[in-house]
């Protein structure tokens, strides 16, 4: 289902705001996902706080290549303040008012630089070249004052959305609108100091950013997924001599692991909850590979065996997406990295020698496939 349609058939649901904000947190995103976030004003406007979290820690962190560390996009969150703003500018700043003051900062803080407007002024007007191309460099950049503060924009790109919030928070959300002021213009106090970096619009203080992105990773880390910098640890151990241990990003992994990582989007219609439903779940992936006496095998085992080993699958099937390269070039899907982890456990039971469903299920019984996995990836 393309998304096109699937943002047709959402708009045609009949009680489509208990239907929305009936669905979990993950089902959320993933439907979010599915229709495009340029597209999806229409569902973002009915998102619960605990959905939008969701929604923005899927679209709003990445990295440039897999294992790499996963860090904040200014210009993604501008996007999303666009579309929130589509519904309206105190919509907007309802939704924005509800998050952790430490993502609002931080966000914000990538758009905007918040200078103390009164000491800004006295600090110019000791005047000197420094100041003069302080000056100069404010006139010809997109900017407001608000509340004793000069709020200079970081980037064009956004600017219009980023300043209807602002001002939607002034008037709706006062207390927390100053609260970010003054975490703001905190960070850039030192520009008053230096007019150079002040000028060169130097970056945030990283401290911030480190809290905001350790906050998102333990959400992330309940919910089944894996950290890209860990995803790398576990591959790299995997290709080292085997160890018969269990290796600490595993351990670390399945004791943080609070949920399973699949999407359930009951809430809507049957079709549009498979569509949402395909975006993202693992479990669905795995079970649908073509031929595979592994998922045979499966079937063969107790409950609590069966949950384990998918857990385990799952996993390593988050772990090829995280941290791994596709053998062609470019990121994993979900598809191709679960199908690939399934592979490797395959292998890795052929050369055990079993070969057929309940061969395998006996050894399944008692190994688990991260062991399997490495096996197949360790040196021969």
């Amino acid at each position: 289902m393309t998304a096109a349609i699937v943002l047709s058939r959402l708009v045609e649901t009949p009680e489509l705001v208990h239907q929305v904000r009936a669905l979990p947190a993950p089902a959320f995103a993933a439907l979010v996902r599915t229709i495009g976030v340029e597209d999806a004003g229409a569902v973002v406007a009915l998102a619960t706080t605990a959905q939008l979290v969701a929604a923005f820690d899927e679209d709003l962190f990445g990295n440039a290549r897999p294992g790499e560390r996963e860090t904040f996009d200014a210009a993604r969150f501008a996007t999303w303040l666009e579309v929130l703003v589509e519904a309206g500018d105190a919509v907007a700043a309802a939704r924005i008012a509800e998050l952790s003051l430490d993502f609002v900062v931080h966000a914000f803080g990538q758009l905007v630089l918040v200078l103390d407007h009164e000491a800004l002024l006295v600090r110019m007007a000791e005047g000197g070249v420094a100041a003069r191309r302080v000056d100069k460099a404010i006139d010809s950049s997109l900017s407001e004052e608000l509340d004793g503060y000069l709020v200079v924009a970081r980037r064009v790109d956004g600017w219009d959305a980023t300043l209807a919030v602002l001002l939607a928070l002034d008037r709706d959300h006062r207390g927390f609108l100053e609260d970010v002021l003054d975490r703001c213009s905190a960070i850039a106090s030192d520009y008053l100091d230096d007019f150079d970096a002040l000028v060169a619009a130097l970056r945030e203080d990283d401290a911030l950013a480190d809290e905001v992105e350790g906050e998102r990773e333990a959400r992330r880390a309940a919910r089944g997924f894996v950290e890209p910098r860990q995803a790398k640890a576990f591959l790299a151990y995997a290709r080292a001599p085997l160890r018969p241990e269990r290796d600490a990003v595993t351990r670390a992994y399945f004791r943080e692991l609070a949920a399973p990582a699949a999407v359930d989007a009951g809430a809507l219609p049957a079709d549009l909850a498979d569509a949402i439903a395909a975006a993202g779940d693992v479990g669905s992936r795995l079970l649908a590979a073509p031929a595979s006496v592994v998922v045979a095998a499966l079937r063969l085992l107790d409950d609590a065996t069966y949950d384990r080993r998918m857990a385990e699958l799952a996993y390593l099937a988050n772990v090829l997406v995280a941290g791994a390269t596709a053998p062609g070039g470019g990121r994993y899907t979900v598809h191709a990295a679960s199908v690939d982890a399934l592979a490797a456990v395959e292998r890795a039971l052929e050369q055990r020698g079993a070969t057929d469903a309940p061969a395998i299920a006996e050894v399944l019984r008692a190994v688990e496939c991260d062991r399997l996995f490495r096996e197949d990836a360790a040196p021969r």
